[in-house]
């Protein structure tokens, strides 16, 4: 059985927030997309560590998130995944983001992340 930890969560919550405040200091929209995606992600292992649910890789966290965060919508869902899509290719092939891409994304995520954080 899989405990929960509490401390755990605490640390990575108090590290999405950390990383949420200063994310606006990132100039470049494929360093931002990429931070927001760790910020999401932490959230969402906060949330499995207080669930006592064991983390295996970052499918996994979404799909804990569509299954048990219940504040979160399909489109939210379905943002996430984009985020990790995109966070993907920039890693693995080094793809440009453009502004436009987080332009038009960017109130969906912070109202997403503000909402998971309040009820973390």
């Amino acid at each position: 059985m899989i405990m929960k930890d509490e401390p755990r969560a605490k640390a990575l919550t108090d590290l999405a927030r950390k990383r949420y405040i200063t994310i606006n200091e990132l100039q470049e929209p494929y360093r931002q997309v990429e931070e927001y995606y760790e910020i999401i992600c932490e959230i969402i292992l906060a949330f499995m560590c207080k669930s006592g649910v064991e983390i295996s890789n970052n499918k996994t966290l979404i799909a804990f998130a569509k299954e048990n965060i219940k504040v979160l919508t399909s489109p939210e869902i379905s943002l996430i995944e984009d985020l990790r899509i995109k966070r993907n290719n920039i890693v693995s092939s080094g793809e440009i983001v453009s502004s436009e891409f987080l332009r038009t994304r960017k109130s969906a995520i912070d109202w997403m992340i503000e909402k998971m954080l309040k009820t973390n």
